[in-house]
């Protein structure tokens, strides 16, 4: 598999969807979509950065390692141990809690996906399994605030 290949077209779609989200200004499925409140727009970003660490410390270490501070967070992680399954589990559980209302099959699709990257990840799998269910969660995780997230009210 090019994983350059690969990562390069994750990123255009994450890009690409946040892109067509701020352009429209509204998610895509109206009917289906729903106001998330400041508090879990908050839990979700600091789940998703905590996501996109746990990641880039496994397939991209030294351009985190280049970062003093993130090097011993970023070893953590690649030991695989008991702290690594808390540093992908505990943020996946709060992306869930946080979009927790979306409309069930979106959760139902970022819940098996997020399941599916966990046990790729820590049981014995092919790499080519664990990316396949990369580049699912991926897709997943930016299609739901395309299509159905509307921001937090403004405060007046």
């Amino acid at each position: 598999m090019n994983q350059p290949l690969l990562w390069g077209g994750l990123l255009a779609f994450a890009v690409v969807a946040g892109v067509v989200r701020l352009v429209v200004g509204r998610p895509l499925l109206r009917g289906r979509s729903l106001r998330v409140g400041s508090v879990s727009a908050a839990v979700a970003f600091a789940s998703g950065l905590a996501l996109v660490f746990h990641c880039a410390a496994m397939f991209f270490g030294p351009w985190i390692d280049a970062v003093a501070f993130l090097r011993a967070p970023a070893d953590m992680v690649r030991a695989m141990g008991v702290a690594s399954e808390i540093a992908y589990w505990v943020p996946a559980a709060a992306l869930l809690l946080a979009w927790w209302r979306v409309w069930w099959p979106a959760l139902v699709a970022l819940a098996v996906t997020l399941a599916g990257v966990g046990v790729t990840m820590y049981w014995p799998y092919p790499l080519v399994v664990h990316l396949a269910w990369l580049t699912a969660v991926i897709i997943v995780g930016s299609l739901i605030p395309l299509l159905l997230l509307r921001g937090p009210r403004a405060v007046r």
